[in-house]
């Protein structure tokens, strides 16, 4: 099965570690915005690709900050954060 579907794999981390950034040069384009403001990434972005003949779903996803530090975020960036915890259930 994971032969003709492909491996699922979540890029997960804290804010602006890399994640957009690995996206994007495992993609070789500029699939993910890339920039030095935390938070930039709200939603899961997937991208399809071959890594070394395997056939995988890529996924970015929002950072993740502490549950205390969800109280000094906005609505969307909480979303983003639940979105990418159940990327990361799925994967």
């Amino acid at each position: 099965e994971i032969v003709r579907e492909g491996v699922r794999i979540v890029l997960g981390g804290p804010p602006n570690a890399g994640k957009s950034s690995l996206l994007n040069a495992l993609a070789r384009r500029p699939a993910a915005i890339v920039s030095p403001v935390a938070g930039t990434t709200r939603d899961v972005l997937e991208v399809r690709l071959d890594l070394a003949g395997v056939p995988c779903l890529l996924s970015d996803t929002a950072g993740l900050r502490g549950e205390h530090c969800e109280q000094e975020v906005d609505a969307v960036e909480v979303e983003g954060m639940r979105r990418a915890r159940a990327a990361f259930e799925q994967a």
